[in-house]
């Protein structure tokens, strides 16, 4: 949890009405909940105490994150658990006044395990409906198919996949980047495209620019994920700015990742001044200990990214989420509002 200790995060930031596009479900599993889910599913875990999970969650690197995310991963187990633990986030989305949510979830690292598949949808789409009851928060979930683990595993999540389209806002690539370009995955995304569904894709943030480049013109992506590296190439900087692809950045997992070594070399500044189409979203928030208010505190203290700049990401995020017309036209006076009247 690298970025626990913050600043207090500002009454802007506090109160602004906010839209997360890029967080992994799992990624907002926090340490008392892994241990009462191990506890409930009889998962033995290599931690003796909650201490030692907290000290767990402070992990020096790449291996050891992707240990700890696996860990999680392996105390859920059923339809409960995934309601459990989308409830939780959505709680904290309530608290930290995101108005939408979209979550990334996928199914081969539980159907590998011999967990049915529905367990994921039935869990996330359950815990979606009782918080837009209970809050009004909208959103919902986006499957994604693991790259490294190549074409043909995508195929076969796809066939599952395709018969649940109408619960699903879009369909997506995640996991590993580089050595598994989106070029890889043409031929399954072309018909993900064909029932009607949007695309998206993490590229740009291990990978260089040419892996954004793949996933804009091998699967026509309707929103990159990261997109950070984007800067090391002009002539994709030109396209982004003409074509306003959404880019859904997270600042501190790059920092937490080693993307970048510290956050005022984040290059989330630039980004805006160039007029791409940036959004902040925080990908794996109990990991790295950074919500999205956290990730939004980051960018300003140590980037310089302005309140008025906050504005523009927050309608950059309306616009580019897949919620309907109405609902995008209500976030966007929401935020309208607040700003007329913030003081």
């Amino acid at each position: 949890m690298l970025f626990s200790k913050l600043s207090i995060v500002s009454k802007f930031i506090k109160n602004l009405p906010k839209v997360e596009l890029h967080m992994h479900i799992e990624g907002s599993l926090m340490p008392e909940m892994l241990l009462d889910l191990a506890e409930k599913n009889k998962v033995e875990l290599p931690y003796q105490s909650l201490d030692d999970v907290l000290n767990a969650y402070q992990f020096k690197d790449l291996g050891a994150f992707v240990d700890l995310y696996i860990q999680g991963t392996e105390v859920i187990q059923s339809a409960e658990d995934f309601y459990t633990l989308t409830v939780a986030y959505l709680k904290k989305c309530q608290s930290q006044n995101i108005m939408h949510a979209e979550v990334f979830c996928d199914i081969r690292t539980y159907t590998d395990r011999g967990l049915p598949a529905e367990m994921v949808l039935d869990g996330i789409e359950a815990g979606f409906k009782t918080c837009h009851q209970d809050f009004g928060i909208t959103g919902g979930m986006i499957p994604t198919f693991i790259r490294h683990l190549g074409a043909e595993k995508a195929a076969e999540d796809w066939q599952f996949y395709r018969q649940h389209t109408e619960r699903f806002l879009a369909v997506g690539l995640a996991a590993v980047e580089v050595g598994y370009p989106a070029s890889l995955f043409a031929e399954v995304f072309k018909e993900v495209k064909a029932t009607g569904l949007p695309v998206v894709a993490h590229a740009g943030e291990e990978g260089s620019p040419e892996y954004i480049w793949s996933a804009i013109n091998d699967i026509q992506v309707d929103r990159i994920d990261h997109g950070v590296r984007c800067l090391e190439d002009p002539k994709l900087i030109q396209y982004l700015q003409q074509s306003q692809i959404p880019l859904t950045v997270c600042p501190c997992s790059n920092v937490s990742l080693h993307v970048f070594e510290h956050m005022s070399q984040h290059v989330i500044s630039q980004m805006l001044d160039l007029g791409l189409n940036v959004t902040i979203n925080s990908d794996d928030p109990a990991h790295f200990g950074a919500y999205l208010e956290e990730n939004m505190q980051q960018v300003q203290v140590h980037c310089g990214v302005s309140n008025d700049q906050l504005i523009r990401v927050t309608h950059n995020a309306i616009d580019a989420s897949f919620s309907n017309v109405d609902r995008k036209k209500e976030m966007h006076i929401l935020v309208d509002e607040f700003e007329l009247n913030f003081e």
